[in-house]
């Protein structure tokens, strides 16, 4: 009786303890957003435009493939991995599909005068065929790092977007919207013309402008979806169409350790 009774103070502690302990881990994993989103900027790397751009542009991957590619920023790792961090947030969030498992998690932590960058690719089970290990961290020292040394952080998450994007949808590649091909086709066409058309426009008035011995492009994130599209679809139309839409959640998708890292 009293060696029960002197067990159950220890046993009790440890219990403490380990709930002390798990909340300070999931602590440093941010809370799914809601309302959902695929663009999570805690760490205010981007500006309001380059947010919903990415947003949008999230959103199209996800409704004509399927395949789920959520990009987050933090301003501290809390001591922890980046590649436990990356994992925690799809497995806890649900990055992905449940049946597929298509999820991707871009984690970034910014540099600062006091430490290192940090970045991680994390895939989810069902694209770690698609996008093993050495690919990601290709990504990252080739597309990514080369940006964000000189801190523009966009130009190289959408980078690693567009090649992630092409890799994902090689293996998984679901119209959610289940449309026409054919319609899908005449989309992508409509929006190629008038692509052509704004850049033939701004090209055509940059000219004039080419008094100043130099000629400007106009930024945003349509050049580089339709470079990537151009670069990825090897002409089979099969991406689907831009959706207009706003991203619906998460889908319960699993992760088990896939994707790679790097810092600078």
């Amino acid at each position: 009786m009293n060696k029960k009774l002197s067990f159950y103070p220890i046993k009790t502690s440890f219990i403490v303890l380990f709930v002390v302990f798990s909340s300070v881990i999931f602590a440093q994993i941010p809370e799914k957003p809601n309302p959902p989103r695929l663009v999570n900027d805690y760490a205010a790397i981007f500006t309001p435009q380059q947010v919903a751009d990415l947003e949008q542009y999230l959103v199209m991957i996800d409704d004509s493939t399927s395949n789920q590619i959520t990009v987050v920023t933090l301003t501290d790792l809390g001591g922890y991995d980046k590649a436990y961090v990356a994992q925690q947030i799809g497995q806890t969030w649900g990055v992905g599909g449940k049946e597929y498992n298509n999820g991707i998690v871009i984690l970034i932590k910014p540099k600062t005068d006091r430490e290192k960058g940090e970045v991680f690719i994390a895939t989810g089970y069902g694209l770690e065929g698609a996008i093993p290990d050495a690919i990601c961290n290709r990504i990252i020292d080739q597309q990514m790092i080369p940006y964000f040394k000189q801190n523009d952080y966009y130009s190289g998450t959408v980078a690693a977007v567009n090649y992630l994007y092409s890799l994902a949808k090689g293996e998984i590649d679901i119209d959610r919207e289940k449309s026409n091909g054919g319609l899908v086709k005449l989309i992508l066409f409509i929006i190629f013309i008038i692509v052509l058309i704004v850049f033939m426009s701004k090209k055509s008035n940059n000219h004039d402008d080419n008094s100043n011995g130099h000629t400007t492009y106009g930024g945003g994130i349509l050049p580089w979806i339709l470079l990537g599209s151009l670069g990825s679809s090897g002409g089979s139309g099969s991406s689907g169409g831009f959706s207009g839409g706003s991203f619906g959640g998460f889908g319960g998708g699993g992760f088990g350790g896939g994707g790679a890292g790097g810092s600078w």
